[in-house]
């Protein structure tokens, strides 16, 4: 998919929270204009519209969550 629009947040919302933090609504290549709203794990002042990114999925107590990379990295979840 591609970041459509995001926003960096700087605030922490729950304990252990990394800070600042991007979340965006990523655009999928399977049909336009069907967005998943998601962080994007990255460096906020590395993230724009337009950036291609891959899912990856996180691990938290008995769920998976989809989160956002930049396409073409290696990038372990």
């Amino acid at each position: 998919g591609k970041v459509k629009t995001f926003t960096v947040n700087h605030q922490q919302w729950v304990p252990g929270l990394d800070q600042p933090f991007v979340y965006a609504a990523i655009e999928l290549e399977e049909q336009p204009e069907l967005y998943v709203f998601s962080n994007v794990l990255a460096p906020p002042d590395s993230v724009n519209s337009g950036m291609k990114v891959q899912v990856c999925f996180e691990h938290h107590e008995d769920v998976w969550l989809p989160m956002f990379v930049p396409a073409g990295g290696d990038h372990a979840a």
